[in-house]
């Protein structure tokens, strides 16, 4: 099984004994640029114990270079992150996790050049990848972190678990102030109850790299070729490349951004459905 570089999550549904007791076994790879954390949880957030981070990208080769490195929990989040030098994304071998609403992904950037993430995910025989359409939300929380500021990493200690699900609580009360999305909102910048927020979700090139469009990097090694890049734009109106850093200001595109796909019953070939990570080839589900 192939796996690369940019935010690359492969996720296999878990053996028939795993399922009957609401757990899944991940294996992926990720790589977002700049910085990252991951985890799974409930609507209203994370424990400490189910989020992995923080990952902190510094230099190019550290987010596009080379095969994946294993992430250690240990290592990757101890004190203020974890940088794989040198080599590009990480890999995750994750066992029996245990089912949950939401999959969380919360990333920010350098605010210089260029950011974004990308990912592919494998359920059983099923690859679904960053694509619009499959379940993706973003809140931008306002709140500046800086990746190159070894201190703005947010790894899994209390405090930072708790700044965390305070924001995703707040998204969905859809109760955020000037400077956030206002809510969860999705690629047509609508939140859940359909009404609209503030920016959007955006996905820009595909996975065949190349010159031109809105990232430079080439292909990334071990996500799918239609994958595509991931980010938030805060004003879709004047804003045509929001994975350019220099068109945002000097706040990043109001990061750090939280993006999540929900839990879903997924059908693995000839077994019955697994409740498994979601909303990967799954229809999406609103709350």
């Amino acid at each position: 099984m192939n796996r690369k570089t940019k935010i690359a999550l492969t996720a296999l549904a878990a053996a028939s004994a795993s399922a009957a007791l609401g757990q899944v076994d991940v294996d992926g790879v990720i790589t977002v640029d700049n910085a990252y954390g991951f985890g799974f949880g409930s609507a209203t957030g994370m424990t400490t114990s189910s989020y992995y981070g923080g990952i902190r990208n510094v230099l190019a080769a550290e987010i596009t270079n080379g095969l994946p490195t294993l992430y250690t929990a240990g290592t990757a989040n101890a004190g203020n992150g974890y940088r794989n030098i040198g080599v590009g994304p990480e890999l995750y071998d994750l066992n029996a996790i245990p089912a949950s609403d939401y999959m969380y992904l919360v990333a920010w950037s350098d605010d210089t050049s260029y950011q974004g993430a990308i990912a592919s995910f494998t359920v059983g025989s099923t690859t679904v990848s960053t694509n619009p359409g499959v379940g993706w939300e973003v809140f931008a929380t306002g709140i500046d972190r800086d990746s190159n500021i070894a201190g703005d990493t947010l790894t899994n200690s209390a405090a930072d678990i708790a700044l965390i699900n305070s924001q995703i609580v707040l998204a969905n009360s859809m109760g955020g102030g000037a400077g956030t999305s206002v809510g969860w909102v999705d690629e047509n910048g609508l939140l859940p109850d359909g009404s609209p927020g503030t920016g959007a979700l955006v996905f820009g090139d595909d996975n065949t790299g190349g010159a031109g469009g809105t990232h430079p990097f080439g292909a990334i090694n071990g996500i799918d070729s239609t994958g595509q890049w991931m980010w938030y734009n805060e004003d879709p109106a004047t804003i045509s490349n929001p994975f350019r850093a220099d068109l945002e200001g000097d706040d990043g595109h109001h990061e750090f951004l939280i993006f999540r796909i929900p839990v879903a019953a997924i059908p693995a070939p000839g077994s019955a459905p697994l409740l498994a990570l979601a909303g990967f080839g799954a229809m999406r589900r609103r709350r």
